[in-house]
């Protein structure tokens, strides 16, 4: 291990807050607490602009830009934040001390449900885009899926949103060399447990620290709890 101190950075959620990385002053309160002293990335399409829609090569890239000539960094990522984080480490591992993903998309459910919920939530976009001009009828559609994010969010990140869900990472999950801390809402029903449990069994230095009361915006609910669960990974 190299004698350069770890840098810990946060990627933060999928959010329509105008300012998502403010969220997370309460667990780097906590974290400076602990001595563990942490930065969160404002991202594009977020807190910075996008002028075009990216999949997630294109925020690689733009995180490959950000972390040149760095090491031993500490990668931090909550849901949209944690597939970020993940393609990352998979990308440049060289550059990753360790990895923390909290609430981690980039995974899909294969049941019968979320199948037909997916396969719905496109044909009704569809039918709302070529049928009808109503915006009235188009909100109603996507509310019917309960894709409120797509619903509330600009054309381009609908498209980045689109993009990035295409993207899965569990053919990638062997690939991550570094030890893995997966910190998970055991009531969590956007990325659910069963999300937590293969990343577990596909990751080879995973461990699970798992929340029983808690949902998906842990780091909100739970930022005291999170932010110890960081430093402890940080320093084992």
């Amino acid at each position: 291990m190299s004698s350069t101190a770890p840098e810990i950075v946060i990627l933060h959620g999928w959010s329509q807050d105008p300012a998502p990385s403010s969220k997370w002053k309460p667990v780097q309160a906590q974290l400076q607490n602990m001595n563990c002293s942490a930065k969160v990335l404002q991202l594009p399409g977020f807190e910075l602009p996008l002028v075009t829609a990216w999949g997630v090569d294109e925020y690689v890239a733009w995180l490959q830009e950000k972390f040149q000539g760095k090491k031993n960094l500490i990668l931090v990522g909550h849901s949209f934040g944690g597939h970020l984080a993940l393609s990352y480490a998979v990308a440049h591992p060289q550059q990753v001390e360790k990895l923390i993903l909290i609430a981690s998309s980039g995974m899909r459910s294969h049941s019968i449900t979320a199948l037909c919920k997916r396969s719905g939530f496109l044909l009704l976009a569809k039918l709302g885009k070529i049928f009808t001009t109503s915006e009235t009828l188009r909100r109603w559609l996507y509310r019917a899926t309960r894709e409120s994010d797509y619903l509330e969010a600009s054309a381009i990140m609908r498209e980045t949103m689109r993009r990035v869900i295409a993207h899965e990472v569990a053919e990638e999950l062997s690939a991550i060399s570094m030890p893995t801390t997966l910190i998970w809402g055991e009531q969590d029903s956007i990325t659910p447990l069963a999300y937590a449990r293969r990343l577990l069994a596909g990751i080879p230095q995973a461990k699970l620290q798992l929340i029983p009361d808690a949902r998906h915006g842990i780091p909100f609910t739970h930022s005291k709890l999170v932010a110890q669960y960081i430093c402890e990974a940080a320093h084992a």
